[in-house]
């Protein structure tokens, strides 16, 4: 990001425009399940002779790591991020939520996008099911049995729950939208080195 500047923010060496870049994650899964919100900054550390450069030619990136907890903090960006990426509401309803909680009212065109993403995890929860259960009754009607009906819908919905889990869905909600037990998702977690 500050390399691309070059053409656009600055030209030649003209090197004092460059401007400071910041890169946010916003990862699903905080360590021991508590929110925190972590920044890494550049540091200047003298290993050959002292030379002191000043703080703004090459303090020129920032990273910011916001863990969501899975529990409710009293700090409004984590409550608003969880609002957005965790909670389980419908897009109407995140929509009443931003109005009335926090003073944030949509677009349109906003609000649509809104919809895309809470309508997401529904869509895969539906695509793995419905894979599942093709591949349950194909293996069904080739085994003849009820048996192979039922092994497939459970092998769509693990690989639901692992797409879900690779996507960076909490454990939780892979549990709810793919109605397996939060202890199959865990080992499912572990298993493929997600946890």
């Amino acid at each position: 990001m500050i390399s691309s500047q070059k053409g656009t923010e600055f030209t030649n060496s003209d090197y004092d425009k460059i401007k400071k870049v910041y890169t946010i994650w916003i990862c699903m899964e905080a360590p021991q399940g508590k929110s925190a919100i972590n920044r890494y900054q550049l540091k200047e550390q003298h290993l050959l002779h002292r030379y002191k450069e000043p703080c703004q030619n090459y303090d020129l990136m920032g990273i910011i790591f916001v863990y969501l907890g899975n529990s409710k903090v009293k700090d409004r960006l984590i409550n608003l991020l969880d609002l957005m990426f965790k909670s389980s509401k419908n897009a109407s309803e995140k929509i009443t939520t931003l109005h009335n909680d926090f003073g944030i009212d949509l677009t349109q065109e906003e609000e649509g996008d809104l919809e895309v993403m809470c309508n997401l995890g529904e869509g895969i929860y539906e695509d793995g099911l419905m894979k599942g259960k093709q591949e349950g009754w194909e293996k069904g009607r080739k085994e003849g049995r009820k048996e192979g009906r039922k092994e497939g819908r459970r092998e769509g919905k693990l690989e639901l729950a692992l797409e879900m889990l690779k996507d960076g869905m909490a454990l939780e909600k892979v549990a709810k939208y793919s109605k397996l037990s939060l202890s199959i998702i865990k080992e499912l977690a572990k298993q493929n080195k997600l946890i």
